[in-house]
């Protein structure tokens, strides 16, 4: 069952996962504090070794519009702008020059091979995907829709390991500062046994828990009010627990028959459990997303809108946030801009966005291939 973002994510982000989504400020003794937690995650986690090599290129067919890939990559503009990376943006350039003007795949390769410092993930690529799921919603409980999504809590503190320590592979902390300590969030099990409740957190209300639990793990999803407007609904943060897969739950609970572990497999195991049932599993994945409304399309961890079918999620520990990357798989033969970031999404592991709606839920589930992910990085 893929995440993010993150659209998810986007593990989002970044926004997320991420530049754009506020952080708590720290105090001197907060930052102290995370100092020493950090000082022993980088020992833990070090920076893995070559994870990246040369590589010669397939020839560049493309399977979608070159205008996709275009609005994708003018979407990242603004994040090479404000990193001051002129060479990344130049490299962009080139690279939608090159399109224009070849048309032959073995043309193209050679064009990139020149004009670009072409890598690949050492590991083969696991391909996965998600979508923006859609969920009946109202701004009011009754007895009906009564879950509900929560907003980014005001005592939530991210804290970015890289800020503090250039060589720290860890990814983002989140918690709560209680005295002098930074103390892990609450769990799923907790916020859904009301650690939340009473605090004014609440956004809105929904019916279906495991379509709520579905949004919690894709990131970013619409909400489809009683008079048929839409509204979507961001990620925003998440607890900083770790992610754990409910695949996996129902399958050690002999629920789920192996190799039947699709998103639809999996919605259809979980809603044909009782209710307590039900909310057992779920609670072990103990990470929980908090979420904002907003306008527009699904955002990602850069904090830029995503383009299904061109918008990746990668490891941001492997793959430069915003780089320019080609898709070589069974199903998916493109150019495509690493936007985003998610807990699940770690090593040689890339999300592919599809967009909104049942068509891209469907698409979405039954997207797991094995290939590689080439990176074209600036010279």
């Amino acid at each position: 069952m893929a995440r993010r973002s993150n659209a998810a994510r986007r593990d989002a982000s970044a926004a997320r996962r991420r530049e754009g989504i506020r952080s708590q400020p720290l105090s001197r003794s907060r930052l102290a504090l995370c100092c020493v937690v950090l000082a022993g995650c980088a020992a833990l986690h070090p920076r893995p070794s070559g994870p990246l090599i040369p590589a010669e290129l397939p020839p560049l067919e493309d399977d979608l519009d070159l205008a996709s890939l275009r609005a994708a990559i003018e979407r990242t503009r603004p994040v090479y702008a404000r990193a001051g990376d002129a060479a990344a943006a130049a490299a962009a350039d080139r690279l939608l020059a090159i399109l224009d003007s070849t048309n032959d795949p073995k043309a193209r390769r050679t064009a990139v091979a020149r004009a670009f410092r072409v890598v690949r993930l050492r590991e083969p690529l696991l391909l996965t995907a998600y979508y923006e799921p859609e969920l009946a919603a109202r701004f009011a409980r009754d007895a009906s829709f009564r879950y509900p999504l929560y907003a980014r809590p005001p005592d939530l503190v991210d804290v970015e390991p890289r800020t503090l320590d250039e060589t720290c592979t860890c990814r983002r902390l989140s918690g709560r500062v209680e005295g002098a300590r930074l103390q892990p969030y609450p769990s799923r099990a907790d916020i859904e046994g009301g650690a939340l409740a009473g605090r004014g957190l609440e956004l809105a209300w929904v019916a279906d828990p495991v379509a709520l639990f579905v949004l919690h793990v894709q990131g970013s999803g619409r909400l489809r009010l009683d008079d048929g407007a839409l509204v979507g609904a961001r990620w925003a943060g998440s607890n900083g627990r770790p992610y754990r897969s409910v695949a996996q739950a129902l399958g050690a609970r002999g629920l789920l028959p192996d190799g039947h572990t699709t998103l639809p497999d999996v919605r259809r195991a979980l809603e044909a459990l009782p209710p307590a049932e039900q909310a057992a599993v779920l609670a072990t994945d103990e990470r929980y997303t908090f979420f904002q409304l907003a306008e527009g399309g699904a955002v990602g961890s850069l904090g830029v809108e995503l383009t299904p079918g061109r918008s990746i999620a990668t490891d941001p520990n492997l793959v430069p946030p915003g780089a320019l990357a080609y898709l070589e798989t069974p199903g998916a033969h493109r150019f495509a801009v690493s936007q985003d970031a998610g807990a699940a999404i770690v090593g040689a592991r890339a999300d592919l966005f599809l967009g909104a709606g049942a068509e891209a839920e469907e698409r979405a589930g039954r997207t797991r291939e094995r290939g590689y992910l080439y990176l074209l990085l600036p010279r």
